[in-house]
């Protein structure tokens, strides 16, 4: 046993795996990492030795009592059990503070009995150690410890399912695209789910069915909701005797959403006998949509039917992390959902293929799936998956975030699989981040009360330019009392659903254009303005390799002596600038102006009714083109490392341009969501709203990492980051701030956008692609050549536009 004693300290436990710790380290009685060598026999502790400190019980001092019973197996017997189940009597009591009811106490008490009487029998197993599950998926597992050279998690984790039109079958005619969307509410307002289903009805298209939760705090959204459904043979609701009183955290949620499909393909019955089918016959769709009664559409309803339409019937729209969820066995716990509160037992073995035969996947409860899929999930036949699945579901926390994805990837609908829900979110702060009296305890369900879950955030007026810039059909969740978003919202979808009907009859006319970033098509190169005339001009760029965004030369050495005043108020060719330095901006909000001055290549930002123009900049060209700006891990504080990453349009890859009161000319700033701040706030820290694009170490200030990010990078003596003392000290000797041009292949990191000596000002030099004298094909080699004819030129073209 001694080889495999690790340190205790390096258990990461409750959801994390074990840390590895140095071979000559271990823990001492107080915990502490002691080196090899230095303890004695008395100090040296196992992990066993701590682990059984903390749960066992010294029956020593009992010695005594136990040698009057020598006689008396029995009595010796009671006298052992009675402090043996000394502590699951105390959890007992305090599971019985909120399990009132006594059915809930039976089912409790029945549950605790599948792990006592399984020590007690010997030949009984703990519930699910030993079962198995069928997977048939027909794909391949993959080992994301070694993935195949050319593949890679990005790849995986981004799947989609769109195969030409031969190849599976599509809708003919998107106008014709039936969805049905089925919708979970609750609270005593329904005003909120119809104001939903009146943004979203089209005559002879689309069905809903509701389930409202079957708490009777609910009971009044109910009746308006059957009112408003009467003579609307588009409405459903299902039944009050199959509504599912739904807990945060518990399967019930998942229930509330099975209930639905089951009304949707004529599954459920009424009470007594004989049984009735409630619905006849299912209701005709091709799509089912579920969606929160939180939710809103964010793209008009003729988008919707096209992106939908876009995709063949038999696709399954469902976000799933693809590297199956592998939590450490004492993270992993067993509940029971009962007098509307998830009670913990004890420990629930974790499925994987290598024990269980499948994997557990974190997804969304929120998707598009097809009809089949839906019916799948709806009868839950015997001998399927979900049917064996659902026994184990009902006992796992949150299974709401793994129900969906894990059936799918362990079904043969998995070929089928696109991997995204088309719905917006972003997430607020952990419960966890909150003081004790503060905090939701219902989603604090795990053994350390420090270990909590969260919801999405509440979207706002604020959040609009993320909105309008995200890809998504759907966002969530909106406030039942803010009407302000939800309206700015109609107002976009309606001048949308103008567009795309004026296209189809042909008559579209563009609006003028007062966000302008198109750069004559070919994308810009985004230089540091105080760098423009020095003899080495630096650039926003990768380098030759790597993707964290930094200060880098703009041109090959010979370019450079070709560059005259006024250089980057004209234009440069794509082959006299050095790799990774090409960047498109866009797309962008439209609330505000924007656009290039071409006097001094500086973007021109104004304010609109809610907010300035922000956009998305993304990488054009090399081994990451397509990839977004990005503040690394949402970063918030100054220091946050700027990077190219996926684009997942949220609000870290979304950028504002300084209009000279939010952020100083010329700079570029992400805005941080309004809920981050005041979370932030709420602990007490200074937050700025804005963050802009700058280097470290170059004003007078410093800043100190958080408490939280303390073992991070130390922004302040890291040649990453900043340049070494002996190029700086000359200059801040005499007081002077150094040139830019020391940061030179520097990592770039954000910055508050009022430390004005550590934001840096960009100017935007279009590329443009220049052709032979004859006017045929492009240049493919470097071509040196004189600037300014070269601006003169360029000038004149826009004038020509």
């Amino acid at each position: 046993m001694t080889t495999r004693r690790i340190n205790y300290l390096c258990c990461c436990l409750l959801g994390v795996l074990l840390c590895k710790c140095p071979s000559n380290v271990r823990s001492n009685n107080n915990n502490e990492p002691i080196v090899r060598g230095q303890q004695t026999n008395d100090e040296y502790e196992t992990h066993f030795d701590v682990e059984s400190r903390e749960s066992g019980i010294d029956f020593g001092p009992m010695l005594n009592d136990l040698v009057e019973l020598h006689d008396d197996a029995e009595g010796a017997a009671n006298f052992v059990m009675d402090k043996l189940t000394k502590s699951i009597h105390d959890r007992m009591v305090k599971i019985f503070h909120k399990a009132t009811s006594a059915e809930c106490r039976v089912k409790i008490a029945r549950h605790f009995s599948y792990w006592i009487n399984a020590i007690g029998r010997e030949d009984a197993g703990f519930p699910f150690i030993g079962s198995k599950f069928h997977n048939s998926c027909p794909e391949p597992a993959i080992d994301f410890r070694n993935l195949p050279q050319g593949t890679t998690f990005e790849s995986i984790m981004y799947r989609k399912y769109q195969p030409p039109k031969d190849e599976a079958g599509y809708i003919e005619d998107k106008n014709d695209l039936k969805l049905l969307y089925g919708i979970l509410t609750h609270g005593d307002d329904a005003r909120r789910v119809i104001r939903l289903i009146e943004a979203l009805h089209e005559d002879g298209l689309h069905t809903f069915v509701v389930h409202v939760d079957g708490k009777p705090i609910n009971d009044n959204a109910y009746d308006s909701l059957m009112i408003y459904s009467q003579n609307k043979t588009h409405v459903h609701i299902v039944p009050r005797e199959h509504s599912i009183r739904v807990n945060w955290g518990g399967y019930s949620m998942v229930n509330a959403t099975l209930q639905i499909l089951k009304y949707s393909f004529g599954l459920l019955t009424t009470g007594g006998r004989p049984y009735e089918v409630i619905n006849s016959r299912p209701l005709d769709f091709h799509k089912f949509v579920h969606l929160s009664a939180s939710s809103y559409p964010i793209k008009s309803n003729a988008e919707i039917r096209e992106r939908i339409s876009s995709y063949p019937l038999d696709a399954n729209m469902l976000m799933v992390i693809m590297k199956p969820l592998e939590p450490h066995p004492s993270a992993f716990n067993y509940y029971v959902e009962c007098d509307d509160t998830v009670h913990r037992i004890y420990r629930l073995p974790p499925l994987s293929a290598s024990t269980h035969g499948v994997d557990l996947y974190t997804s969304s409860q929120w998707f598009i799936i097809s009809r089949d899929f839906a019916s799948y999930l709806a009868i839950a036949e015997a001998g399927t998956f979900v049917y064996d699945y659902i026994q184990y579901a009902e006992h796992i926390v949150v299974a709401d975030e793994t129900f969906f994805g894990t059936v799918l990837r362990n079904s043969e609908f998995c070929t089928k699989h696109h991997n995204d829900n088309f719905l917006h979110l972003q997430f607020d702060r952990w419960e966890s981040d909150l003081q004790n009296g503060e905090r939701d305890e219902r989603k604090c369900l795990s053994p350390d009360p420090n270990r909590c879950g969260r919801s999405p955030t509440t979207l706002t007026v604020d959040d609009f330019f993320a909105l309008e810039l995200s890809n998504q059909l759907f966002a969530r969740k909106f406030s039942d009392s803010d009407t302000e978003i939800l309206d700015l919202i109609d107002e976009y979808r309606a001048v949308d659903e103008i567009k795309y009907r004026d296209i189809a009859a042909g008559n579209y006319s563009p609006p003028a254009i007062t966000v302008d970033t198109r750069f004559e098509g070919q994308g810009t190169l985004i230089v540091a303005k105080e760098s423009v005339n020095s003899s080495a001009p630096l650039c926003l760029g990768l380098g030759t390799s790597g993707h964290h965004v930094k200060l880098v030369p703009c041109f090959h050495d010979e370019i450079i002596a070709t560059l005259a005043n006024g250089w980057e108020t004209g234009a440069v060719i794509k082959e006299e600038v050095l790799p990774n330095n090409q960047w498109e901006v866009g797309p962008c909000s439209l609330d505000g102006y924007l656009k290039r001055r071409p006097d001094t290549a500086q973007m021109e930002s104004r304010r609109g009714r809610h907010s300035s123009p922000h956009c998305m900049i993304k990488q054009m060209g090399g081994s990451r083109s397509g990839r977004c700006l990005d503040i690394q891990g949402e970063r918030i504080e100054p220091g946050g490392q700027i990077q190219v990453y996926p684009c997942i349009h949220k609000w870290h890859q979304m950028y504002g341009f300084g209009d000279g009161m939010v952020a100083p000319f010329g700079s570029i700033h992400g805005s941080i969501p309004k809920n981050v701040l005041s979370t932030i706030l709420h602990k007490g820290k200074n937050q700025a709203k804005d963050l802009c694009l700058g280097v470290s170490g170059r004003g007078g200030k410093r800043y100190i990492p958080w408490e939280e990010d303390e073992n991070k990078v130390d922004l302040n003596n890291n040649q990453d980051f900043t340049p070494f003392h002996d190029e700086l000290i000359s200059f801040l000797e005499q007081g002077i701030l150094p040139p830019i041009t020391l940061w030179q292949d520097k990592s770039l990191v954000t910055m508050p956008c009022s430390d004005s000596d550590s934001v840096i000002e960009f100017v935007f030099v279009p590329f443009i692609i220049e052709e032979d004298q004859d006017g045929g094909e492009e240049y493919n080699q470097p071509l040196p050549r004189a600037q300014e004819a070269f601006a003169t030129a360029n000038n004149q073209e826009r004038q020509e536009l």
